[in-house]
């Protein structure tokens, strides 16, 4: 992952045996391109799939793929897995595959100018929001990544389908790992009564500042916490050769508070295929 010209933390050994402890991969010349493939077991069925709070994986390379490379790293996932879910990367725009391929839309941001220049691109929406947000006196401190976690499983987990507690254990996992190596930034919003009322976790890898996690609570909501907090951030990184990785969202609203920040939207696939026997084949369909 260190040499790749496509390099996500999602792709990282740590990442992945914490997030899925069972994973392998197709390596192909030493190394030169690599795909993970996280994968579990179910009711004697072996299925490729992605893990939560890892967005992308896909095929990883020191050189730009061919259009015929990734498509015979894709026929290459071998037969043993009878089902096949996974995010492939933003690099991994494949073209005329006969598999299904839904598209997906990530939000980046590119830090690379002066703050006052990507606050002219904010929306009305965001700078309205901002006004409002700073007449309440609200602080910004670094929190333990543990309380973003917990804080968010509080306040935003009942919403959040599909997410087991044990995903979210493998997060803090995940979290202790970063910050071991540096890789994290936790931060919380707190009002002038010291109430904690949104907190965020971002992981640093390479030129990416990626929002892992995050969620205000009913103040927080109220008075533009989230607004506020991303908007600290983009002035913390202003000016670095880096991009704010929102991680995207299919849920409009959410789109639209990631695209207020003048973000740019960049697509993604996600991989399907269906290998199961034909009488189990309409279960995944």
């Amino acid at each position: 992952m260190e040499q790749a010209i496509n390099p996500l933390v999602y792709g990282c050994s740590w990442f992945l045996d914490t997030a899925c402890p069972g994973w392998d991969a197709l390596v192909m010349d030493d190394y030169r391109a690599v795909m993970p493939l996280p994968h579990a077991t179910k009711y004697f069925i072996k299925y490729a799939y992605q893990p939560f709070f890892t967005q992308q994986l896909g095929i990883f390379a020191k050189y730009e793929l061919s259009q015929e490379m990734m498509i015979s790293f894709v026929h290459a996932i071998p037969k043993r897995f009878k089902y096949i879910d996974l995010n492939l990367n933003e690099q991994n725009q494949i073209l005329d595959l006969k598999v299904k391929l839904r598209k997906r839309k990530n939000f980046l941001l590119d830090l690379d100018k002066n703050y006052d220049k990507i606050q002219k691109n904010y929306e009305s929406h965001t700078k309205r929001n901002l006004k409002k947000a700073k007449r309440f006196d609200l602080e910004i401190k670094t929190v333990p990544y543990a309380d973003v976690v917990a804080f968010y499983k509080l306040n935003k987990g009942l919403s959040t389908k599909g997410v087991k507690e044990k995903n979210y254990e493998s997060l803090v996992k995940i979290f202790e790992k970063a910050h071991q190596r540096g890789l994290l930034l936790s931060k919380g919003i707190f009002t002038k009564n010291n109430d904690m009322i949104a907190s965020v976790a971002f992981l640093t890898y390479k030129n990416r500042l990626i929002f892992m996690i995050g969620t205000g609570n009913e103040l927080g909501r109220e008075y533009g916490a989230m607004y506020f907090l991303f908007d600290n951030i983009i002035y913390q990184f202003a000016g670095h050769n880096m991009f704010l990785d929102f991680e995207g969202s299919e849920i409009e609203s959410i789109a639209r508070f990631f695209k207020g920040f003048g973000s740019d939207k960049v697509n993604y696939y996600r991989l399907k295929l269906n290998r199961l026997p034909f009488f189990l084949k309409w279960l995944k369909n």
